[in-house]
C-alpha cells in the first residue's frame, strides 16, 4: 500500500548511470538493540548526524538513485511520519509501501518493494551503511554485465568487523557459487549491496509470493538460474548494523573515511585527530558545513589581528589560533561527507575562503615585520602579495562560473605537476616542495616559524609561494578559456596574462612608495562624497557607446537592450583580465537574442575596432595638441612627436580594415572554430554606418576630458582646456603602448603624474588621480555585474512561475 509518494528528484551531480531506482528495505524489529535495551526504531538512530535510512537514501541518491520504494513493516507508524518530516529527503521520490507480512521474512518486504519497478533497481538494506563511491563503483561494474544480477562483495576479509555474523559467498569466474553465513571455503563477503537487471522486479515479487521469504532465498534462485554475479570491490567502504557494537565499528569507519589519501602528514598525524571527533559532535548538531567554514575564516582573521601587532607574543598568539584555524579547517569538508552534505558551491566556497585567510594571515606577518624594522621593503611586498591574492581569487571567481554546468568540475587550484626529469634528487625537493605547500603543513610550518621568531622568512615563503600558486590558477584559467573558445594560440597567449599583471603591479607600487604620500592622503580625504560626481560622467560614454552599437546593428536590438549589453559585456571586460576584450563573448551571446551568430559577430568585432581606432585617433588628437601648445623637454617632445605620427598612419590603417571583409571574416572564423556555424558571410559594412559609429564612439571618448575636469574642480583648481588634453593624451600615450597590462594598472597612474608635473602641477596628485578613475571603473564593473546576475534571477523566477 502506498503510503507516500514525492514528484521531484533531487538536482545534483550525480554519475553517468543507468541505475535509477532502488529498494531498501526497512521492515525489521530491531530486535538486537532491543535486547539492549534500544526502544527506539533502528533505521532511526543517528550514526554519524544521520538517521540510519535517511543516510541510505542519501548515500544511493549522491550515487544517482532518483526513486526509491522503501519496505516498512515492524514501527511503519513511527518510520513513515519520522521520515517524511525530514527536510534532507525533500524533493526526492521516495515511496513507502507497507508489508503485512513482513514477520514472514526479509523476502517478502523485498518482493513488495521491487514490485513497482521494472527498470533495473539496486537492492540494499537501511541498516547497511555505504560510501557514495563505493555505490557508484559498484554500478560501473554492473554496466559490464547489465542483463545479469550481481551482488557488491568485499574481498578484505581481514577487515571485517564479526566475521561469524558476516554472509560469505565462495565466487568461481567472477559468480556466486555459494553463498551463506556457515559455509567454509570463502573468498569474499556479502556487503548487502545488490543490483537487478530490467523487468526483474516482477520476477522477484512472484518468487516472494510462491515462497522465497527470504532474500537469500530469492538470490538463490537467480543463481541456479542465469548465475548471479560476485562482484569484487576491493576498496569499498560499508558496515553492517545490527548491534551496538557494529554501530560504534561504523562510526569509527566513518571516521576513518574521512581522512582523505591527499592529506598532508601534519593533517594526517595531528589535524585530523582532533578535527574528525569534533565534525562528528557538530553532525549531531546539524551544523552547516559553510557556517564552519565561514566561522575559520572569521578565527583566522582574530589571528591576523594579533599576527599583525609586530610584538613577539602576540604574534606567537596569532600564529597559535591560525594553526587551531587550521585543524577546525578540515571540518567543513568532513562534516559535508559525513551528513551527505557536499555541493559544488561549498567546495568552491571552502577554496575561496581557505586561500583567502592564508593570504590575509601572511598579509598580518609583513605588517608585523615592517613595524618591526621599519622598512618600507614590506610594505612594497604586502601590496604585492595582496594585489596577486586579489588576481587569483578573481581568477577562480572565472574558473568556478566558467565550470558550473560541468558534472564533475576539476579543483580551482590545479595539482602542481612533476618536472619531467630522470633525478631522483629533483624529484625529492619536488615532493618535499609539494608536501610543504599543503595547507596543513603550512599551517604548521607558520606556527613553529612564529614561535622561534622567524616569522620574517615565513612571511617571504609565502610571497614566493603565493605568486607559484597565481601563475598555476592563472595558466589554468587561460588554457580554459582558450580551450572553450577554440582559439588558436598566438604570441600573446603564450605569455600568460598574470605576468603583464605584475608588472602594473610593481610600476604602481613603484610609484606610490616615491610620491609624497601625505599629499595623496590630504587629497583623498578631500574628495568624500564628490567622488559620484566623477562616477556619473561615465553615463555619457556608455550611452555613447550604446549608440555605436545601435547603429552596427541597424537598429534591429531597442536601445534599453542594447544599454544592458554595453553595461554588463563592458563590466565583464574589466574584471576579466584579458586585455579589456573578456566580456565580448558574452555582448556577442547576449546580442543572438534578437540577431543570428554572423551579425551579433560582425557587430561586435566591428565595434571593438571603431573602439581601438577611436582610442587611437584620440591619442594622436589629444598628444598633437599637447605638443602644439605645451612646452616640453626634448626628453618627451621626440618620443610624442614619433607616437602621433605612427597612430595617425595606425588610424587609416585600422579605418582601412574596418571598411574591408576583415571584420566578417574574423567573425565567421570564430564562429566556424567553435563550430556555431558551417559558412560565413563576406559583407563588409557600408561607410556611412561605419562614420555614424564612429562619430558615436569618438564622443564617448571625448568626454573623458569631462571626467577629468571634474576632478581637477575636486581638487580646487582650474584647469585650462590645454591641461586637460595634455592629461588626456598622456594617459592614451601610457594605455596605447602598454596595452597588454590589465586596464592599464600602473602605466596609466604614470601617464597622469607625468602629465600634471610637466603641466606644473604636484606630481603626487597623479595616485588619487588614478585611484579616482579606478574606483569609477570598479563602480560600474560592480553596477553591471550585479545587474546582469539581477536580471538573471528575476527571469528565472518568471520562468518557475509560468511553468509551475
Amino acid at each position: 500500500m502506498k503510503v507516500n509518494s514525492a514528484t521531484t528528484a533531487l538536482n545534483g551531480t550525480s554519475p553517468k548511470t543507468t541505475v535509477k531506482n532502488a529498494v531498501i528495505l526497512a521492515a525489521g524489529k530491531s530486535s538486537r538493540f532491543r535486547e539492549s535495551g534500544v526502544l527506539k526504531p533502528k533505521v532511526l538512530m543517528k550514526v554519524g548526524g544521520l538517521r540510519l535510512l535517511e543516510r541510505a537514501i542519501l548515500t544511493l541518491n549522491k550515487a544517482g538513485v532518483e526513486h526509491f520504494r522503501i519496505s516498512v513493516g515492524a514501527y511503519r507508524d513511527q518510520i513513515v511520519p519520522e521520515m517524511k518530516a525530514s527536510k534532507r529527503l525533500k524533493g526526492i521520490d521516495v515511496e513507502y509501501v507497507e508489508c503485512e507480512d513482513y514477520e514472514k521474512g526479509n523476502g517478502v518486504s523485498f518482493g513488495a518493494g521491487a514490485a513497482g519497478f521494472d527498470e533495473p533497481f539496486l537492492l540494499t538494506m537501511s541498516d547497511h551503511i555505504f560510501t557514495p563511491a563505493t555505490v557508484e563503483s559498484f554500478i560501473e561494474k554492473t554496466a559490464e554485465q547489465p542483463h545479469l544480477p550481481a551482488l557488491a562483495c568485499d574481498p578484505k576479509l581481514d577487515e571485517v568487523f564479526d566475521m561469524d555474523d558476516a554472509t560469505k559467498v565462495v565466487s568461481k569466474d567472477g559468480f556466486i557459487n555459494n553463498i551463506g553465513k556457515e559455509i567454509s571455503g570463502y573468498d569474499l563477503v556479502d556487503t548487502g549491496l545488490f543490483y537487478f537487471p530490467k523487468k526483474y522486479g516482477k520476477r522477484v515479487a512472484k518468487l516472494a509470493k510462491d515462497g522465497a521469504h527470504s532474500v537469500s532465498n530469492i538470490i538463490q534462485e537467480f543463481i541456479d538460474e542465469s548465475g548471479v554475479r560476485a562482484v569484487s570491490l576491493p576498496d569499498a567502504m560499508w558496515q553492517d548494523v545490527d548491534n551496538p557494537d557494529m554501530k560504534k565499528e561504523a562510526e569509527r569507519r566513518l571516521m576513518s573515511y574521512l581522512v582523505r589519501p591527499q592529506d598532508g602528514w601534519v593533517s594526517k598525524k595531528i589535524n585530523r585527530f582532533f578535527s574528525t571527533r569534533i565534525s562528528f559532535a557538530l553532525a549531531k548538531l546539524n551544523v552547516s558545513p559553510n557556517l564552519v567554514t565561514t566561522l575559520v575564516f572569521l578565527l583566522t582573521m582574530i589571528g591576523a589581528c594579533f599576527a599583525s601587532s609586530g610584538v613577539y607574543q602576540q604574534i606567537v598568539i596569532g600564529a597559535l589560533i591560525f594553526q587551531l584555524a587550521s585543524i577546525l579547517d578540515g571540518c567543513d569538508g568532513e562534516l559535508a561527507r559525513l551528513t551527505l552534505k557536499t555541493t559544488r558551491f561549498g567546495s568552491w566556497y571552502e577554496q575561496f575562503a581557505s586561500n583567502l585567510r592564508f593570504i590575509i594571515f601572511f598579509e598580518a606577518l609583513g605588517i608585523s615585520a615592517w613595524r618591526a624594522t621599519g622598512s618600507q621593503l614590506y610594505l612594497f611586498a604586502v601590496v604585492i602579495l595582496a594585489a596577486l591574492a586579489v588576481y587569483m581569487l578573481g581568477q577562480m571567481g572565472s574558473l568556478a562560473w566558467g565550470r558550473r554546468h560541468e558534472a564533475n568540475p576539476v579543483p580551482l587550484i590545479p595539482e602542481a605537476q612533476r618536472p619531467r626529469s630522470s633525478s631522483t634528487l629533483l624529484d625529492s625537493i619536488f615532493n618535499f616542495w609539494r608536501e610543504l605547500n599543503k595547507q596543513d603543513m603550512l599551517a604548521f610550518v607558520t606556527f613553529l616559524f612564529c614561535l622561534v621568531f622567524l616569522y620574517q622568512a615565513i612571511f617571504w615563503l609565502a610571497l614566493f609561494g603565493t605568486t607559484a600558486t597565481a601563475i598555476m590558477v592563472s595558466k589554468s584559467a587561460t588554457a580554459s578559456a582558450m580551450q572553450k573558445e577554440g582559439a588558436a594560440s598566438t604570441v600573446f597567449d603564450k605569455i600568460d596574462p598574470i605576468y603583464f599583471y605584475l608588472l602594473g603591479v610593481i610600476i604602481l607600487s613603484a610609484l606610490v612608495f616615491n610620491m609624497e604620500l601625505d599629499v595623496v592622503a590630504k587629497s583623498l580625504s578631500a574628495v568624500g562624497n564628490k567622488l559620484f560626481l566623477v562616477f556619473s560622467v561615465a553615463i555619457l560614454w556608455i550611452f555613447a557607446n550604446t549608440m555605436s552599437i545601435r547603429i552596427l546593428v541597424n537598429g534591429k536590438v531597442s536601445f534599453p537592450d542594447l544599454l544592458f549589453n554595453q553595461l554588463t559585456g563592458e563590466a565583464y571586460n574589466t574584471i576579466i583580465p584579458l586585455a579589456g576584450l573578456g566580456g565580448e563573448p558574452y555582448k556577442i551571446k547576449h546580442l543572438t537574442q534578437w540577431l543570428d551568430w554572423h551579425t551579433a559577430s560582425r557587430a561586435i568585432v566591428v565595434d571593438r575596432l571603431i573602439h581601438a581606432t577611436t582610442g587611437l585617433l584620440f591619442a594622436s588628437f589629444t598628444v598633437g595638441i599637447t605638443l602644439y601648445y605645451v612646452p616640453l623637454d626634448a626628453v618627451y617632445y621626440i618620443p610624442l612627436s614619433i607616437f602621433a605620427g605612427l597612430t595617425s598612419i595606425a588610424v587609416g590603417v585600422m579605418i582601412w580594415l574596418s571598411l574591408s571583409n576583415a571584420p566578417s571574416r574574423i567573425a565567421g572564423y570564430v564562429l566556424k572554430k567553435l563550430k556555431i556555424v558551417e559558412e560565413f558571410r563576406s559583407d563588409p559594412i557600408p561607410a556611412k554606418q561605419f562614420f555614424q559609429a564612429f562619430f558615436f564612439k569618438f564622443l564617448g571618448r571625448s568626454f573623458n576630458l569631462v571626467e577629468i575636469y571634474i576632478i581637477f574642480m575636486i581638487f580646487g583648481l582650474a584647469p585650462s582646456f590645454i591641461d586637460l588634453t595634455a592629461v588626456a593624451g598622456f594617459i592614451s600615450t601610457s594605455a596605447t603602448l602598454f596595452f597588454v597590462i590589465p586596464q592599464g594598472l600602473g602605466v596609466n597612474e604614470i601617464g597622469i603624474s607625468t602629465a600634471l608635473d610637466v603641466l606644473g602641477y604636484t606630481a603626487a596628485l597623479g595616485i588619487t588621480f588614478g585611484l579616482i578613475r579606478r574606483a569609477r571603473m570598479i563602480f560600474w564593473a560592480l553596477f553591471g555585474v550585479t545587474l546582469h546576475l539581477a536580471v538573471s534571477v528575476v527571469k528565472k523566477l518568471s520562468w518557475s512561475r509560468v511553468v509551475g
